[in-house]
């Protein structure tokens, strides 16, 4: 049963305080992301919000999510703010609406339910919103999810490999869950000490139980791969075409570097070659020279021309003799950064003249056999979306290269948050992950989601590790987003619960 309108107001804090409450709380879960890295602050940090939205009003519950989305996105992007505060205004408004949506949620369904329910129910909506977001709207964004959170402690991501990260955000929330309902019970009238503790100590429970789940890892075939991080030249004074010579040229020395270190791979990220070799043969002879002098297959991250307004953005494919044998192309592009939606309609706005072109999305995932194994390589925005990333390993990939091109970000936090993702797509696929990004952090991951050796950011460096390839595939690369699934089904009916519960309207918060 709900709490009665005498205990409840004190619990939820109906008053204005509420939001400053929930806004606090949105900020301090930032803290549990890279940089800051606190993992365990997301044990914490959503509980006040579980406890301020329940059984108040839709309006109010959805008033509330959305504050505390605020306060998370509005400080764990803030990276966006470099490409104007116009945009960081919009994308962190937009993450906020979702949050308000399971404010709304929780609001409704929290009107019919015990402390289980309490602990249960808000952790389910979660995943259900977080998936939602994860598709739409322009094929979603997963930014903030809350497994990311806990991309350092490697206990807590080992569900991941059954469930995808979905599991390891389940977790979380219902720690959350608990904590809320343990102070729901101090709060309320009569108090329930022994109840409080015991939730306290399942929330612990929790915690420890992925502990007991084997770690991820990869007995295959051994591979030296090396990653190539020719660095972005600051304030470079030329045109933007020698720019970019530069930077093949930087990969290109780094890597004839290499030559001693016989490495069986070697890996160039997302950009390192933006200037279409079929078009200018100079930059395809700079790559067949690169591939002649470390004597080893390549995968290179660049583009190709389609016309004056298309491109594809790939992987190329460069043999030991200097052939470019085949490329991948990326399938999921980053709205209004790399391809403008519905572009003959927002032509008149100028901002948009910094995307002159639209990047054309690819057919579908590629394998390819090199340094002695199957090895899948996604680009960059594409290996934030564990359901995608799992298609590639269900296609046979044994190996994840991710490139990648944060260099727009300066020294923010976006690189290290963008290596969490490889964590996670790790564990979930039970693979090595080279993360190669342009201007850092580039970093080698292992099956269990340890980052094992990794780049500074904003210097040349190579980096070189000896990696395994797996033998087989994990339960969620073959099984796909089940439990995201499940929770949707699980929200529609709690929430039609909450809907057909009776509820004394002076037990409503206004």
């Amino acid at each position: 049963m709900g709490v009665p309108a005498a205990q409840g107001s004190s619990i939820q804090g109906r008053g204005r305080a509420a939001y400053l409450v929930v806004l606090a709380a949105g900020a301090a879960l930032t803290l549990a992301f890279p940089e800051p890295g606190l993992g365990p602050m997301a044990w914490v940090a959503v509980a006040p919000l579980f406890v301020c939205v329940r059984e108040v009003t839709l309006g109010r519950g959805f008033r509330l999510g959305a504050v505390f989305g605020v306060g998370f996105f509005g400080t764990l992007l803030y990276w966006q703010s470099l490409l104007g505060w116009i945009a960081w205004g919009l994308l962190v408004g937009l993450e906020a609406v979702f949050i308000g949506l399971w404010g709304a949620l929780w609001a409704v369904a929290s009107r019919r339910g015990g402390h289980l329910a309490g602990v249960l129910v808000p952790p389910v909506l979660w995943v259900a919103v977080e998936y939602l977001r994860s598709v739409v709207p322009l094929g979603g964004f997963t930014w903030g999810h809350l497994a990311q959170s806990q991309h350092d402690l490697g206990w807590m991501l080992r569900p991941a490999a059954f469930t995808g990260a979905w599991g390891v955000t389940l977790l979380v929330g219902i720690t959350n869950g608990a904590l809320a309902e343990a102070w729901r019970s101090l709060s309320s009238v009569p108090r329930s000490a022994g109840r409080a503790t015991a939730l306290v100590a399942a929330a612990a429970v929790v915690v420890a139980a992925p502990a007991l789940l084997p770690a991820q890892s990869a007995d295959g075939r051994e591979a030296r791969v090396a990653i190539v991080q020719g660095n972005v030249p600051r304030d470079y004074p030329g045109s933007f075409f020698d720019k970019e010579l530069e930077i093949i040229e930087s990969h290109a020395r780094l890597t004839a570097g290499l030559r001693d270190q016989n490495p069986d791979l070697v890996i160039w990220p997302e950009s390192s070659v933006g200037i279409d070799p079929y078009r200018y043969p100079m930059v395809k002879r700079a790559l067949a020279e690169a591939a002649r002098a470390v004597g080893a297959p390549m995968l290179v991250g660049g583009e190709v021309d389609v016309g004056p307004r298309k491109r594809k953005v790939v992987v190329f494919v460069v043999s030991p003799e200097g052939r470019i044998t085949g490329f991948y192309q990326k399938r999921h592009h980053v709205p209004f950064g790399e391809y403008i939606p519905a572009r003959r309609f927002l032509d008149w706005i100028p901002m948009l003249d910094q995307v002159p072109t639209d990047s054309i999305p690819g057919p579908g995932p590629e394998v390819f056999m090199l340094a002695g194994g199957p090895v899948a390589p996604v680009i960059s925005f594409e290996g934030d979306f564990g359901s995608l990333v799992r298609q590639s390993i269900d296609a046979g990939g044994r190996l994840l290269v991710v490139a990648t091109n944060t260099s727009t970000y300066g020294f923010t936090w976006n690189s290290a948050q963008h290596v969490a993702f490889s964590q996670l797509r790790a564990v979930e696929n039970g693979v090595w992950v080279a993360h190669a990004a342009l201007s850092g952090i580039s970093a080698f991951i292992a099956p269990d989601g340890a980052v094992v050796r990794s780049t500074p950011l904003w210097e040349a460096a190579t980096v070189v590790k000896r990696v395994r390839f797996s033998t087989g595939a994990t339960w969620y690369a073959r099984t796909g987003d089940w439990l995201p699934l499940g929770c949707v089904v699980a929200a529609v009916g709690a929430v039609l619960f909450g809907i057909v519960a009776r509820k004394d309207p002076d037990a409503q918060g206004s």
